[in-house]
């Protein structure tokens, strides 16, 4: 059985009724209680967890405790997906079309017109009609989308540089953080590429075989970034989980 891994703080869940069966739900609550009925009878657990390190630390406590050595996905998501993801619950039926890393999403936010509309509409005659997913190419080095200008993110790779001890301009972030992590062969990977690839809003599944390759001290160090009290952490994770399970990187350096 596939499962759905929820990162819940206030969200109305009752869209999880429409979750295919095929899918056993987990869902990770730092708000308020839950007290929908067809929440309660839908949802497989119900965990409390402390409002810290945001779908970051709800990822990572399932991820170090849920380790499953199968074929099966495991879908992770915000509690609310479909800001992010107008198509989420037509891409949980077609699981069957899934790569092993998958991303889930489509944009960032509508009305921020991030990313410009113009490109979700020259994207989506590749769909052919299917759901709508459209990951996003990063600079390894600014953290910047490399079509459009995104102040907030560039602005997250410049407080990374910062805060980890006042890092050159020209570092590849991607790398620097994959050696912090121990994932050294993918960290030599990054440090040979220009580019990497993310799903807005922390949005994917990923085969769970390769969620358990990844070591307990791996996993260690990944949840004590994610909980340290520096915002812009989540936001370098969230373009990083696809490569955290081996998602190559791209645009090979010269």
């Amino acid at each position: 059985m596939h499962t759905v891994v929820l990162a819940r703080y206030q969200e109305d869940l009752d869209w999880i009724v429409q979750i295919p069966s095929q899918f056993e739900i987990f869902i990770y609550n730092k708000g308020d209680e839950i007290t929908s009925p067809a929440v309660l009878e839908r949802a497989n657990h119900i965990i409390a967890r402390p409002n810290v390190g945001r779908e970051s630390e709800t990822y990572l406590y399932h991820m170090m405790n849920q380790r499953q050595r199968d074929h099966s996905f495991t879908v992770f998501s915000q509690g609310d997906p479909f800001s992010h993801s107008p198509d989420f619950i037509h891409l949980l039926h077609d699981w069957i079309d899934w790569k092993k890393i998958q991303p889930l999403s489509w944009q960032w936010l509508e009305d921020k017109n991030t990313p410009p509309q113009l490109f979700l509409d020259q994207y989506k005659p590749q769909l052919k009609g299917r759901p709508r997913v459209r990951p996003e190419f990063f600079s390894l080095n600014t953290w910047g989308p490399i079509d459009f200008i995104d102040p907030g993110a560039m602005g997250m790779g410049t407080v990374y540089r910062i805060v980890s001890g006042g890092l050159p301009d020209h570092c590849n972030i991607a790398a620097h953080l994959l050696r912090r992590v121990r994932l050294d062969t993918y960290a030599e990977e990054a440090e040979q590429h220009m580019l990497g690839t993310f799903s807005y809003g922390a949005i994917f599944a990923v085969r769970n075989d390769l969620v358990a390759s990844v070591s307990p001290d791996t996993y260690a160090r990944l949840y004590d970034f994610a909980t340290t009290p520096i915002a812009a952490h989540g936001y370098i994770l969230e373009r990083m989980w696809l490569h955290f399970f081996g998602e190559p990187f791209t645009l090979r350096r010269p």
